[in-house]
């Protein structure tokens, strides 16, 4: 058996504070970030909110973010991420009027329909 010191090789986690630039918009506080890519700059949040005899639901829920240290990032520059049906899917300019567009299309057929639900309620087949 030897008596000579002897060295092990050990990862260890070392955090340090990290200075970023934050952007004018970003409100995030980025309490949640452990580690570069989990760094994400998030603005206000916008929803459409609608009152229903339970109460109020929000849907749509929609702000600008960007993550520029993530690892996978399609998009260089800020995208809007807008939650639909518990997903959030992140859209670039054209993809977010895109987006509108069809939504808006979405919301005439509602008003259609409500004017359908009102000739049957009205006696009407």
């Amino acid at each position: 058996m030897s008596t000579e010191p002897r060295t092990v090789s050990v990862n260890v986690l070392v955090t340090k504070s990290l200075e970023i630039d934050e952007p004018a918009w970003c409100i995030d506080p980025h309490s949640s970030a452990q580690f570069r890519p989990d760094i994400a700059h998030n603005g206000p949040e916008i929803a459409a909110s609608f009152e229903t005899r339970l109460g109020p639901v929000d849907y749509l829920r929609a702000w600008i973010s960007h993550a520029p240290y993530a690892a996978l990032q399609d998009e260089p520059l800020p995208i809007v991420a807008v939650e639909v049906d518990a997903e959030v899917v992140t859209l670039d300019p054209d993809s977010l009027r895109a987006f509108t567009a069809t939504t808006r299309a979405h919301l005439d057929a509602l008003d259609r329909l409500a004017d359908e639900l009102d000739h049957i309620r009205g006696g009407g087949q």
